[in-house]
């Protein structure tokens, strides 16, 4: 089960759109031989992919976020989405395999799969060291039915737009949380701000189509120095991507940072 939650967090400034670099990175991934050598390999090389990524913009994925995306249930699922979401930071352009390495350990019973990759990651957002925020959510957990809150700080002036992405939908994975019909002023000048607003409540919904004990959904937040007349839904977190890509060329896209939580049935 899926247990990542990622915030990403976007500010404008006045910068020049962020270039490439190119980085080598590498991971390995163990099984017990339920899964074919092959598939175990492409699991490897996504890993890579993800290093990568963060390797060159600089991100990092705190200890909770780790911890939680290493255990046992779902934990596939879980790195397969945290790459969708850093790729909203960055895209991989080119990749070319350095090294490959397969076969069993004897000596910890398992089988394993190395990839070593050199790859050109173009980057979408720039950061703005003078520009700070933070989130935290009130639960790292949730039940269904359950409500959500975040208290959200910043140093500077923004719009705020806010998606939850949701990898198991097959309709629209992305739709928009913040502003909404309740809530339609999405200019926030406090240096501490709470969601939902006074008046207003999130509640987070277990989905009636999946036989899973617990699901994950992730939160982006987006900031910019003037309001953006954004979609209220992307079929996929690619669309979403582009969108921001065409903005990062435009000096609208900074920052990102992550939380975590769970919701059980």
């Amino acid at each position: 089960m899926i247990r990542l939650i990622i915030l990403i967090l976007f500010f404008s400034n006045l910068t020049s759109f962020a270039n490439s670099k190119v980085v080598e990175a590498e991971a390995e991934y163990n099984h017990d031989g339920k899964i074919s050598q092959e598939e175990a390999c492409n699991l490897a090389e996504q890993r890579a992919k993800d290093n990568a990524i963060k390797k060159a913009l600089g991100l990092k994925v705190s200890l909770q976020e780790t911890e939680k995306c290493s255990e046992v249930d779902g934990k596939l699922n879980c790195e397969q989405n945290q790459i969708s979401v850093l790729s909203l930071n960055g895209d991989i352009t080119e990749v070319t395999t350095l090294k490959k390495d397969s076969g069993y350990d004897e000596d910890n019973k398992r089988y394993y799969c190395l990839i070593k990759i050199k790859a050109n990651v173009e980057e979408s957002i720039k950061r703005n060291s003078e520009f700070q925020l933070d989130v935290k959510l009130n639960l790292d957990n949730f039940r269904d039915k359950e409500n959500i809150n975040m208290e959200i700080l910043s140093n500077k002036e923004m719009f705020l737009t806010v998606y939850v992405y949701f990898p198991y939908e097959k309709g629209f994975q992305v739709q928009k949380l913040f502003p909404n019909a309740r809530e339609k002023n999405n200019k926030i000048s406090s240096r501490k701000f709470k969601l939902p607003t006074e008046g207003t409540q999130y509640t987070v919904d277990f989905p009636k189509n999946t036989k899973k004990a617990r699901v994950d959904e992730h939160l982006i937040f987006i900031a910019t120095v003037k309001n953006i007349d954004w979609l209220d839904k992307f079929s996929r977190i690619e669309d979403l991507r582009k969108s921001l890509n065409e903005l990062g060329k435009k000096n609208i896209v900074l920052d990102e940072l992550q939380r975590t939580y769970t919701i059980y049935k």
